[in-house]
């Protein structure tokens, strides 16, 4: 696969714009600025404190004052494709058993028509096991959950009639409309952690991709590449046909001061390891550099040159 450099979308606002309403007018400058894509992920509940793997997610949440914005990521998204003509669209991650998959389906084609096919589904588990709860999903059942609600779309998105049976979800000789703009289907992308053999076989199985933690270190993504291998392997898969997204986040010393020259050159050196592993999608996290657009438009050409 060609290599492509994207954007996470802030979770910070005012951080870089005002307002959600702002975002899509912000991910215009993204894409003049020739970053490939856009990244967003979700949460659907909140808690007062949300303590995120990576450190730079612990944000309180408050009716009186609000630390942390989130939206849903795929409304936004249907904004932001209204207003760029190049740039991708990728969730990372949506929590798909929280979703009815029939309205995800539908959701996830009709966003792939409005963009003429730049949106790819991410999605799993989440690191918020509690969030499930308050849902009324048990924990433990997410991800056979998440699978089977992926299986239903996958079907849905299929030629003539659909018709299903699963664990949680049934159906028979329906039809899910639009159908995605994109041949065969949204493409789909798998988050958690691919060191697991269930989450490998996930991405081998049922995927065109592997989204790694954002918090993710140079071993664990590393392991989870090598588990993808023999996951394909086993299932008869070429893995050049497997994309590979993650993170340049320094997880390590993120709390340091840094000059945007210093996070360029951070950045490079972790591209650059992680391209040895075979990553093929890279990921600026905004929230964690707090540069403004010139930089990352340097920051860009860097990457690119490296």
């Amino acid at each position: 696969m060609d290599q492509s450099f994207g954007i996470k979308l802030p979770g910070l606002v005012p951080a870089y714009v005002k307002a959600p309403a702002d975002i899509p007018a912000l991910a215009v400058e993204f894409e003049r600025l020739g970053f490939d894509d856009v990244m967003d992920g979700e949460h659907i509940l909140y808690a007062a404190e949300m303590n995120h793997p990576g450190g730079a997610g612990n944000f309180e949440h408050s009716r009186v004052e609000q630390h942390s914005d989130r939206w849903d990521t795929l409304v936004m998204f249907a904004a932001i494709a209204a207003r760029t003509t190049r740039l991708r669209l990728v969730s990372g991650i949506i929590l798909a058993a929280a979703h009815t998959y029939a309205v995800l389906a539908r959701q996830a084609a009709t966003l792939d028509q409005i963009s003429a096919g730049r949106f790819t589904l991410g999605v799993g588990g989440g690191w918020n096991a509690a969030e499930f709860a308050q849902l009324g999903i048990p924990p433990a059942e997410r991800a056979a959950r998440s699978e089977e609600t992926i299986r239903a779309c996958r079907e849905l998105w299929s030629p003539g009639l659909s018709s299903f049976a699963g664990r949680w979800i049934t159906f028979t000789d329906v039809i899910c409309e639009p159908a995605p703009a994109t041949a065969g289907g949204v493409p789909v992308w798998w988050g958690g952690d691919a060191r697991s053999a269930p989450v490998a076989r996930r991405v081998v199985t049922l995927g065109e991709g592997w989204l790694s933690r954002e918090a993710a270190d140079y071993d664990e993504i590393a392991r989870s590449v090598e588990s993808i291998q023999a996951a394909c392997e086993r299932h008869g898969r070429d893995p050049a046909t497997v994309g590979v997204r993650a993170s340049l986040t320094a997880t390590a010393d993120w709390n340091a001061a840094m000059s945007p020259d210093d996070l360029t050159e951070r950045a490079v050196t972790r591209a650059r390891r992680l391209a040895a592993l075979g990553v093929t999608h890279f990921n600026v996290p905004l929230s964690y550099y707090g540069i403004g657009l010139d930089a990352l438009g340097d920051l860009l050409k860097a990457l690119r040159a490296a």
